[in-house]
């Protein structure tokens, strides 16, 4: 762990005096300059706190602290953003013959409101994230068409809620009630749970999670797990979770009658689950094994969306997952579609559909910046 914490380290104190140098004015006394940089610097390292009190400390019922660091490094990856856009966009118009015949004053205007730009829009944009965050559920309604589905299953409705990272949030409790009230007003045929439900053990938050155990659907609840799972002790959620009464899919299936048609939901462990349990495997093709080649409608739930491409060759008509958070907040929202091959919404992927949750709750800084907040999803077949 050290030879990866230390390069972090170094590059956050670097990026703080890169800061320092983009934004405090040479003007200034030595000590307000110092002072200023020492803030900047403890901003920067919120990171790497907000990592060991999240993993080495997080039953000790710190959560405001861990709060308090995460909105810090939230803040702090906001400010690093929009300087470096200010640093670029000053060496583009720097090397302007205009820009070099202007008089020293109104260079120096420039450059203090470039500063005062910066932290505007830094301030601007982490108040919207944080309000946003914060807001209360909202749903997303997909029409999903389907090729040759049954008349009878037009209409077929499914549920789902992913990352929901009970034991971080704020206010969670109210949070937690309300996420219930609108799957349960939704009335969803099928409901799914896409992993990262909690961040800590049962010993912890089994009463945080109790009020989980009153959704509701038609044909029952439908689990597989998350990394934060493994973080948190997943033997024992997935115990916790059955008596909740929900149906926990470990590589495997459950065929389901509707309307005389077999409707499969099959499920895996999380993609990276075999290095915290070897026998933890996400394995697609043990899960549809044995499952009916002539099912009406498949579907397969995977925490991480990067496990369709372990089920390229079988026949599923949609993947639901979760896991990357449409990258929560900006930079992030806009760099993630270079790290997942499906980073966010409704994908085409072969013949059938892989929809990936932006998280129901939220993970690290409570900030977000994409399109809906806390997202619960209700897809709804239709034939193509």
């Amino acid at each position: 762990m050290s030879a990866f914490i230390i390069p972090v380290i170094i590059l956050l104190i670097a990026s703080a005096f890169y800061i320092h140098h983009r934004l405090v004015p040479p003007t200034w006394p030595r000590w307000r300059r110092w002072m200023t940089f020492m803030v900047i610097l403890g901003l920067a390292l919120c990171l790497p706190a907000q990592f060991y009190l999240r993993f080495a400390m997080r039953e000790t019922g710190i959560h405001n602290t861990i709060t308090a660091v995460n909105y810090g490094f939230g803040f702090y990856s906001l400010l690093l953003t929009f300087t470096l856009v200010q640093g670029l966009f000053g060496h583009a118009i720097g090397f302007t013959p205009q820009h070099k015949n202007l008089p020293n004053g109104r260079r120096q205007f420039l450059r203090d409101t470039s500063r005062i730009g910066v932290l505007g829009a830094t301030a601007a944009v982490f108040g919207y994230a944080a309000e946003r965050a914060l807001a209360e559920p909202s749903v997303r309604r997909i029409r999903l068409p389907i090729t040759d589905l049954p008349a009878e299953l037009e209409g077929l409705t499914i549920a789902q809620i992913s990352d929901v990272h009970i034991g971080q949030l704020q206010g969670e409790d109210v949070y937690v009630q309300k996420i219930i009230a609108t799957v349960n007003a939704l009335n969803a045929d099928i409901m799914t749970v896409t992993g990262d439900v909690v961040d800590g053990s049962v010993a912890r938050l089994a009463q945080s999670v109790e009020p989980l155990r009153n959704l509701k659907s038609k044909y029952g609840i439908y689990f597989v797990t998350g990394n934060h799972e493994y973080y948190s002790g997943a033997p024992a959620w997935i115990d916790h979770f059955k008596n909740f009464g929900w149906r926990i899919l470990e590589n495997e299936h459950d065929v389901l009658n509707i309307a005389n048609h077999a409707v499969v939901v099959a499920g895996v462990h999380d993609l990276k689950a075999e290095q915290h349990i070897v026998a933890h495997s996400c394995n697609p093709s043990k899960a549809l094994n044995d499952a009916p080649t002539d099912a009406a409608f498949t579907l397969l739930l995977a925490h991480h969306p990067g496990t369709a491409e372990l089920a390229n060759d079988l026949h599923i008509d949609l993947q639901l997952s979760g896991h990357t958070h449409a990258g929560q907040y900006f930079p992030a929202t806009w760099v993630i579609q270079y790290f997942h091959k499906f980073a966010r919404g409704l994908n085409k992927n072969n013949s059938g559909w892989v929809y990936v949750n932006s998280g129901t709750g939220y993970w690290g800084p409570p900030l977000r910046t994409t399109d809906i907040s806390g997202e619960i999803t209700l897809v709804t077949l239709a034939r193509a």
